[in-house]
């Protein structure tokens, strides 16, 4: 039945346009047109365009080594600030160690999450209005972090979004709600893991302050400051075509990072080289970051006399949280933003020797000239019309009487098109 219902009214549908397009073409011909005339407003845009590129990351890290062979058991998280001395991992001749110390790590954790869960006499968190919005907010930016493919940076907030909502609980059901009781558990247990630890282990610390990242890639000793100080296209190339150093992948249990300065080497050909200068910011574009884009600055340009190729190198002091700092990595260099009146290229013609668009004002046709900024087969975006007064382009939707303008009614199709032409 329901399968009839539908088909009936895809028929009626189909019916209602075809009806209604006759009366349409009866009407134009009854008016004497002769000419079905198709039009389009105009609408403002932006669009960047980019050049994906091989990039390859200039830093100064340092490998942090292990004294004793084993399994590691990470103490402190990726990316986190440490101190001289800090311990950032334990590694245990006992694999099944490893194991246990994750578990202890994990419950360290819950400790820390239920004690800053439990409402003290006087904070500000016994407003109950405070906490519901700091619980909206938290879970709204958790959701679009998700959808952002942010998971890591997602997850970080997951024990700020817990304290949240185990304050409001303990608000609302005080004479019920105690964590007193379930962190002493928690803390035996810790003990009695710690009881059962076996072999032999040993701490790995740090030789100075720092950011800690678990992850190496190899090259931590190939991609230097030193090499980017001395770097020429042909090493460059080298550089790029090397193998990682085994030594690290297989012995190194993470690296620090002591500097927030960084840069990005790419290779253009000298036309694209050209279109940027020393000392400007650029829109750099990081796909394996969420597509991040960071406004680098132009550090510096090197070319090779007997070759097309230019290395561009950006420089940034950004270190933002969930950013993939791997060496070599595809990224997108913005080669110009527009912003302006999109027109479909349909619409776009020659008067004497002028680009621009018949328009409709009101019945009467009329040509207005296009300063075209960028266009694609399917459109152009063109430059919004200056003030009459002032002789400046400014963000407002002024209208001109022989630029082309914001909602201006563009002929896409007709015959016989002329100025003054007028279409009843």
């Amino acid at each position: 039945m329901k399968k009839r219902i539908a088909t009936f009214f895809t028929q009626f549908g189909a019916v209602v346009v075809i009806v209604g397009l006759t009366i349409y073409l009866v009407v134009q011909m009854t008016l004497g047109i002769g000419e079905v005339v198709e039009t389009e407003y105009t609408t403002y845009t932006s669009y960047t365009k980019v050049q994906n590129l091989q990039g390859f990351i200039f830093r100064d890290e340092t490998p942090v080594f292990s004294p004793s062979e084993g399994a590691n058991c990470y103490l402190a998280e990726n990316g986190e600030c440490v101190a001289k001395g800090d311990v950032v991992a334990v590694t245990y001749s006992d694999i099944s160690d490893v194991d246990v110390q994750e578990r202890i790590t994990k419950i360290d954790g819950m400790i820390r999450l239920l004690e800053q869960s439990q409402i003290s006499a006087g904070a500000s968190t016994t407003d109950l209005s405070m906490l519901d919005g700091n619980i909206q907010s938290l879970t709204l930016d958790i959701l679009r972090d998700v959808d952002e493919d942010n998971l890591a940076k997602a997850l970080r907030k997951e024990e700020t979004l817990w304290i949240q909502m185990n304050r409001r609980q303990s608000l609302l059901n005080a004479e019920t709600v105690s964590y007193g009781t379930r962190i002493n558990q928690l803390k035996a247990e810790k003990q009695s893991l710690e009881d059962s630890l076996r072999g032999d282990a040993v701490r790995v610390t740090t030789a100075k302050p720092g950011y800690f990242y678990t992850t190496v890639d190899g090259y931590e000793e190939t991609f230097t400051m030193t090499a980017l100080a001395d770097l020429t296209v042909d090493g460059f190339e080298d550089m790029c075509r090397s193998n990682p150093d085994e030594r690290i992948l297989e012995d190194a249990c993470g690296k620090l990072i002591t500097s927030s300065e960084w840069f990005l080497a790419v290779i253009v050909d000298r036309r694209t080289a050209g279109l940027y200068q020393d000392g400007n910011a650029y829109e750099v574009i990081f796909p394996y970051s969420g597509s991040v884009s960071l406004q680098m600055k132009l550090y510096k340009k090197v070319s090779h006399t007997e070759k097309d190729k230019v290395i561009l190198v950006f420089s940034s002091r950004e270190i933002l949280s969930d950013f993939d700092f791997t060496r070599n990595q595809t990224v997108q260099l913005a080669l110009g933003h527009y912003e302006g009146i999109r027109v479909s290229a349909k619409g776009l013609r020659m008067l004497d020797g002028v680009v621009g668009c018949y328009v409709l004002n009101g019945s009467v046709v009329t040509f207005k000239q296009a300063e075209i900024l960028y266009q694609t087969d399917d459109y152009a975006i063109c430059e919004v019309p200056k003030n009459a007064s002032t002789g400046k382009r400014t963000n407002r939707a002024e209208i001109s009487p022989t630029q082309l303008s914001l909602y201006d009614t563009v002929i896409l199709s007709a015959s016989d098109l002329y100025v003054g032409k007028v279409i009843k």
